[in-house]
């Protein structure tokens, strides 16, 4: 991953997808501003749980993403 990542942050919430349009409405565009790394769909069958990854340029990104998600 580049070092333009510099903050990282994984969660565990099961509607993913929630999460990746408040980033798009909040932080910014998709692989410009914030990414995410790829989801285990047999980690929900496993343990019934989602865990997702999520990666910002920015301090203050990332900070808002932690207070709103995490």
């Amino acid at each position: 991953m580049s070092p333009d990542w510099q903050y990282k942050i994984t969660i565990e919430y099961a509607k993913w997808w929630e999460v990746e349009d408040w980033c798009k409405i909040c932080i910014g565009e998709f692989d410009q501003d914030w990414y995410k790394l790829g989801i285990d769909p047999a980690e929900w069958v496993i343990d019934g749980k989602t865990r997702t990854t999520w990666l910002f340029k920015k301090h203050e990104h990332a900070i808002m993403f932690k207070l709103r998600w995490a």
